[in-house]
């Protein structure tokens, strides 16, 4: 985005993920467009996590407010708030959101997230696809981890009886 903005708004197109704080300037307003949905600002801090092989865009309040539209519906988040959007709409939950920018201070945050999601993160921190042999086991992991650890170690510390993890070129094989 610029530095500064010509005209009187501020506006952004995000994919992928984005941590914004943003100064309140009643005479610029700040919008953030992703997937379909205008975030417009209110002074604030906020996180967007539009990525498109996640199964929805979410936006997250830390502090101040912002207002979350899509279509015809219009909501006003509180911090600690997220708005999630996909095929049904968009709903409102209470986050953790020590976990949710948790990638912006260098960290993986796998605090009671599925397999799945985990290796999402991991495949685009590390620039791999992740394959998935058959009989994986749904498993979930706990904990945080260093963003700044080698793609090897990482593994080593996820890697338990249930599930094995082994590394062909670009491809990361999850086997159970």
């Amino acid at each position: 985005f610029p530095v500064a903005f010509p005209g009187n708004t501020r506006e952004v197109s995000i994919t992928g993920e984005a941590y914004l704080e943003v100064a309140k300037d009643a005479d610029k307003p700040f919008k953030v467009y992703s997937n379909g949905i205008t975030t417009e600002v209110l002074g604030t801090s906020f996180n967007v996590n539009a990525y498109d092989d996640e199964d929805a865009t979410r936006i997250t309040l830390i502090e101040g407010r912002v207002r979350v539209r899509h279509r015809h519906s219009s909501l006003e988040l509180k911090p600690g708030m997220q708005a999630r959007q996909n095929s049904t709409g968009i709903k409102l939950t209470e986050v953790d959101t020590d976990q949710i920018i948790a990638w912006k201070n260098g960290l993986f945050n796998f605090n009671q997230i599925s397999l799945q999601s985990g290796l999402r993160q991991i495949a685009r921190w590390y620039d791999v696809e992740v394959v998935y042999e058959k009989n994986v086991p749904g498993i979930t992991f706990a904990g945080k981890i260093q963003r700044n650890l080698s793609l090897q170690q990482i593994l080593k510390g996820l890697e338990d009886d249930q599930v094995h993890f082994r590394i062909e070129g670009k491809k990361l094989i999850v086997s159970p």
